[in-house]
């Protein structure tokens, strides 16, 4: 009830607003799983990376995991695997590097499910198109994802030196932000163990660069209607809109059609089902 009225300018129904990371990993599979029982069931997993966050979803019991990856963690993979051989877990997970679009069609899946993926798919779109004809007639897509591109941060990158910095990525301009990125980018190992690979998204570029709105238009466009809906606001983001005047209207001179709220926007987790006309 706090943040009842904390997104205005939001333009679908919320059902929960809280500060980030407000919304447990483990409250997010057990809302998925009250909204349809997860044991028994066929899941895919896009964006697994090195698939150690599927142990999690194991207490729910699905009979099968698809997961799937663009990048190839065939170590990892295979020590989940032998993990579950050894445990006599009966969940059969099957890993492979390939991008959702290559996947067989004729496939269905009664969930799928992804976290921290959406905000960097250049073809969202697409994947949102494909996905619905991957997803059984009654099942469900659940996603979390974030920072989104306009929030504190959401190239996942600026502000990592100076939180001031962190709207670097909106108001630099791109030889600016060239330089800016030289100067605080570490090697990949680096990006990988203290930043989430953050500078490995930014030079590869890998962001949708859309807003709260933007991608819940892209839902109903595709014909899903989110069954729940959770908001994650930047505490650190918001603060500094509210208290830097300076850093505030400049993003509104760049961009003048940006709702101010997008900037705090942080995160998006949503149930999505398929509406039936």
């Amino acid at each position: 009830l706090k943040y009842r009225n904390f997104f205005k300018k939001q333009k679908y129904p919320i059902d929960l607003v809280l500060p980030s990371k407000g919304f447990s990993d483990d409250k997010r599979k057990k809302k998925l799983n009250s909204i349809k029982k997860i044991e028994g069931k066929k899941m895919l997993c896009l964006g697994c990376g090195n698939g150690f966050e599927l142990l999690s979803w194991l207490k729910f019991k699905p009979s099968y995991i698809e997961a799937i990856d663009i990048f190839n963690y065939k170590k990892s993979w295979d020590k989940i695997n032998k993990f579950l051989k050894e445990n006599n877990i009966k969940t059969e997970i099957v890993f492979s590097q390939r991008d959702l679009l290559d996947l067989n069609e004729e496939k269905k899946f009664d969930f799928i499910v992804s976290d921290a993926v959406f905000e960097h798919l250049k073809r969202f779109e697409d994947v949102i198109n494909f996905s619905r004809k991957l997803l059984s007639e009654d099942g469900v897509m659940y996603a979390s994802y974030g920072p989104l591109w306009f929030n504190y941060s959401g190239d996942h990158f600026s502000g990592r030196d100076d939180k001031n910095h962190g709207y670097n990525h909106l108001l630099l301009n791109e030889s600016e932000y060239s330089s800016y990125y030289k100067k605080n980018v570490g090697g990949i190992n680096y990006e990988i163990e203290n930043h989430g690979s953050g500078g490995l998204f930014v030079k590869e570029n890998l962001f949708s660069k859309k807003k709260g709105n933007d991608y819940m238009n892209i839902y109903k466009k595709n014909n899903f209607i989110s069954k729940y809906t959770v908001l994650e606001f930047c505490p650190i983001g918001y603060k500094l809109i509210r208290t830097n005047n300076k850093i505030k209207d400049k993003i509104l001179k760049k961009y003048p059609n940006l709702d101010i709220e997008d900037c705090y926007l942080k995160t998006q987790i949503v149930y999505l089902k398929k509406y039936i006309r």
